[in-house]
């Protein structure tokens, strides 16, 4: 592939972590990967490389699970055709070993390709935070690595209780005043109480304790992490690596036990790490740093490891981890079916309105569509009403059907006077006439029969 003008040398590189998606199911299947998931009529994928474009990003790789490698890889070369619309980007695919479940599994699988510092999302992120905010942040103030957080989604209805079920509450302390973030404990990790550790207090005694902002999953990390990561058993990135970090802030105790600083140390991180701090120490609160005369003559060959005057440094002091609140645009994640349809609706008002219904759309007489996103080449029968819904491409709808609040994926078809709300039906799906389903999946390729009432039902072959 010819990438033109792609720079040689590169600031940041990409990492799209494309998992399984467990909670997702029906909705994801071999047809359909997570990272394939259509959301407002366009794959998930899609929002991560709209966002990392936006950056500038020009090195992207998405790193997948060995069975849905040829559906992402056909997706980006094919349908999005990426060395178009992308012409100084390099977008690779990357199957990773095993289940590829876990997030730190998938990274490390990667991580000789990392040459520089890096960002990290999962594809369930879909955010139009503006990046030079975030990355901005990190250029300035070079920490360990920065992380985006975002309030729930505000869910209408009866929705409402089922996102606060689904996402546990997280309990994040952040010093706003420098950005720093010094813990992030998820709530089933609590009991009665949140301890707080005195060496937290002691080195910063206002944190604002959020209990309502969520992982973005959506990271930038210094360079020498992807060295420490591949060397340790670690499984989960948000429940295992940013606590730890975070730790080596206030514990020396715990930078060594890690053995942080043969990693800060080495050659290739060592002159960048202290480069950037210089650079970034007068603002944000944060220290300086200056390297030791004996530590510039151990780097020229002049002085043995042993004769370095304190050869360790005050490591901790300079591990820095910093967090940003995501307060405008959106931010969400797909990590669950009623995350799914909030999400959808979400999208819906950031489109142009005359955008919402194409002119290929074969609408019946007294057909109502209101606050929904129609795709090409629909059949909407007569009096039918869509409300706050997503209709994908190719769907045939009948007489006097109610949609509200739902999702209909390519190729469905519903009959005549069924009643669809808070339901997702996936593609090639068939919902038969007088069927009544509230709060219900209906996986690919099923039939439902005529009829049917449903409640919170998954419906699949």
């Amino acid at each position: 592939m010819d990438f033109g003008g792609l720079a040689t040398t590169r600031e940041f590189q990409a990492v799209i972590l494309a998992g399984s998606g467990a909670k997702l199911f029906p909705l994801i299947d071999e047809k359909c990967p997570k990272a394939m998931l259509p959301l407002a009529n366009k794959p998930m994928l899609f929002y991560q490389l709209e966002w990392l474009e936006t950056a500038m990003i020009n090195d992207i790789m998405i790193v997948c699970q060995e069975e849905a490698h040829k559906k992402i890889n056909s997706y980006i070369h094919n349908v999005l055709n990426v060395s178009e619309r992308y012409p100084n980007s390099k977008v690779e695919v990357i199957k990773a070993k095993g289940s590829g479940s876990a997030s730190a599994d998938a990274l490390r699988h990667v991580a000789n390709r990392i040459k520089t510092d890096f960002i990290v999302m999962s594809c369930d992120t879909i955010t139009n935070y503006p990046p030079n905010k975030l990355l901005d942040v990190f250029r300035i103030q070079s920490p360990t690595f920065t992380a985006l957080f975002h309030e729930p989604l505000k869910p209408e209805g009866e929705a409402a209780a089922k996102i606060k079920d689904d996402d546990l509450i997280e309990y994040v302390g952040i010093d706003h005043s420098t950005c720093r973030l010094l813990f992030a404990v998820a709530g089933d990790e609590m009991d009665d109480e949140l301890p707080v550790r005195m060496s937290i207090l002691d080195k910063f005694p206002v944190v604002n304790i959020h209990t309502k902002l969520r992982d973005a999953h959506l990271y930038v990390f210094k360079h020498w992490v992807i060295d420490f990561l591949a060397k340790s058993k670690i499984q989960s990135i948000k429940e295992e690596l940013i606590p730890l970090l975070t730790h080596f802030q206030y514990s020396e105790k715990v930078l060594k036990r890690e053995g942080v600083e043969k990693y800060l140390m080495a050659p290739s991180n060592f002159d960048q790490f202290y480069t950037s701090r210089h650079q970034s120490s007068t603002g944000g609160g944060f220290v300086n740093a200056t390297r030791s005369e004996s530590m510039n003559k151990f780097y020229k060959g002049e002085l043995k490891e042993s004769e370095v005057d304190d050869p360790s440094t005050d490591f901790h002091k300079h591990i820095v981890c910093t967090a940003l609140v995501a307060k405008e645009g959106f931010c969400f994640r797909v990590n669950s079916v009623p995350n799914y349809l909030e999400g959808s609706r979400t999208l819906i008002k950031t489109i142009n309105a005359e955008d919402l219904v194409p002119r290929s759309v074969e609408r019946g007489k007294g057909c109502q569509v209101g606050d929904s996103l129609v795709g090409d080449s629909c059949r909407v029968g007569e009096k039918t009403s869509i409300k706050k819904s997503v209709i994908g491409n190719h769907c045939v709808i009948g007489k006097n059907v109610k949609i509200i609040n739902s999702v209909l994926m390519d190729h469905t078809v519903v009959e005549d006077k069924a009643v669809l709300e808070g339901t997702v039906v996936c593609s090639n799906s068939k919902v038969l006439e007088l069927c009544n389903l509230r709060d219900c999946q209906i996986a690919s390729g099923v039939t439902l029969e005529r009829e049917v009432q449903g409640k919170g039902e998954a419906y699949i072959e």
